[in-house]
This record gives C-alpha cells, sequence and structure tokens, in this order.
C-alpha cells in the first residue's frame, strides 16, 4: 500500500503518556510548600511542554523568588515516585499504534532515562523498543529541530516523509522547522494556537487514527 509517510514521531509527555497534569500538580504543590499560591490551570496550559528548568527559571522571575539549589532534583525525584504510582497512558494511544503500518519511535525533551520509564509504567515500552531520541541528547532542544532530524536520519527516512505527533507549541516549532508534517493533540493548548504554530489540530487519539488511516491511501510521489 503506498502511504503519505514512511515514519510516525511521538512526543511522549501529553501525547504518549498523561504526564503534564502529574508535572504541574506536583510543581505547582512544591511552589505552595514555599509559599506561593498560583493558579495551577493557568500553569498547566502556560508551561505545557516546557523543560522544567525553563519553568522554573519563568516562574522565579515572576515571582520574584529564588528557590533552593535542590528544588530540581527534589522535583525530579518525587515526579518519579508519582509517576510509578498515577501516570496513566493517554487515552487510545494504544490502539493509535496498533493501528499504524510504518515504523515509529519517540522524540521528546525528557532524558532517555525518563521517556523509558514513563513507556514502561504505561506498557508502551515494547511498541518503540530503543527506538527513543531525546533532545537531551541533542545540540538544541525542542524548539528547534535537531531532535527530530535526528530520528528521520536514523531511519533513513527524508523528513517530508515523517509525520509528528505533538501537543505543545515548541515541540510542533521544531517539527515544522525540521520540515515535517505535524499533527497538534489539543488537549491543554487551544487548536488555534496549534494551527497558527503549524500544525493540524485534533481532538482525541480516536480522531487521529482516523485521519492517519485516510492518509494512508494517499499516494505521494
Amino acid at each position: 500500500m503506498n502511504t503519505s509517510f514512511d515514519l510516525v514521531i511521538f512526543d511522549c509527555d501529553g501525547v504518549l503518556v498523561d504526564s503534564e497534569p502529574l508535572a504541574n500538580q506536583l510543581y505547582v504543590q512544591m511552589l505552595g510548600e514555599f509559599g506561593h499560591r498560583v493558579n495551577a490551570e493557568e500553569y498547566l496550559q502556560e508551561f505545557s511542554g516546557a523543560l522544567i528548568y525553563k519553568r522554573l527559571d519563568a516562574t522565579s522571575k515572576k515571582l520574584n523568588w529564588t528557590p533552593p539549589a535542590d528544588f530540581l532534583s527534589s522535583f525530579n525525584e518525587r515526579l518519579s515516585i508519582l509517576t510509578d504510582k498515577e501516570l496513566k497512558p493517554v487515552v487510545g494511544i494504544h490502539s493509535l499504534i496498533e493501528s499504524l503500518s510504518v515504523p515509529i519511535c519517540v522524540a521528546s525533551n525528557g532524558s532517555r532515562k525518563e521517556i523509558a520509564h514513563r513507556l514502561k509504567v504505561t506498557q508502551l515500552t515494547g511498541k518503540f523498543g530503543k527506538a527513543i531520541f531525546s533532545g537531551l541528547d541533542m545540540p538544541h532542544p525542542k524548539p528547534a529541530p535537531d531532535v527530530f532530524l535526528a530520528a528521520a536520519k536514523a531511519f533513513n527516512v527524508s523528513p517530508a516523509r515523517c509525520i509528528v505527533i505533538e501537543d505543545s507549541i515548541p515541540g510542533i516549532t521544531g517539527a515544522v522547522r525540521a520540515g515535517m508534517r505535524v499533527y497538534g493533540y489539543a488537549a491543554f493548548t487551544s487548536g488555534e494556537s496549534l494551527r497558527k504554530a503549524g500544525a493540524i489540530p485534533f481532538d482525541n487519539m480516536m480522531e487521529l487514527q482516523t485521519i492517519l488511516s485516510d492518509s494512508s491511501t494517499i499516494a505521494v510521489s
């Protein structure tokens, strides 16, 4: 069967696993422990897809607050525990992956250790194996295109024949810069914002499965 794509590149947090609410919940809780009460919903929307150190830098400036030196290490340790207890796969993601007939991989700004841990907890390890690409291993993480281009190169696939599944503006920006078609999951970012960034928005994985199934019948010369 001719298809319009030869590789599907998935972001991890917010696309494969429902980790964004957990990370935000813990982050807001820890800020509260230092006396800073913030709006959890606003922070979820503002920082979805952001690297934790950039999130903390923006927050410290906004609150005129100097976080303790061990804030990030404490956050990561507590998030790992929370992940083991509560992390779930995004609804419909297993079915979507099983419907695909082309290779798949993960391209995330998380560390390889974090990605592998989250895939294991949500029983997705077997779907991806070692096909994991971390933006932290690249010269520049998202919104740079490096991690997406590295994935395409590893599979010997032209960027034009790759599609990317993302849920954040930095991720979409990186994929667009890589010359790839991007589908944006409108979970915590509006469809309009995703569209403006260059993505084709969708509301749930069942919808995306239908979209990609239709795309698989399109021959691209």
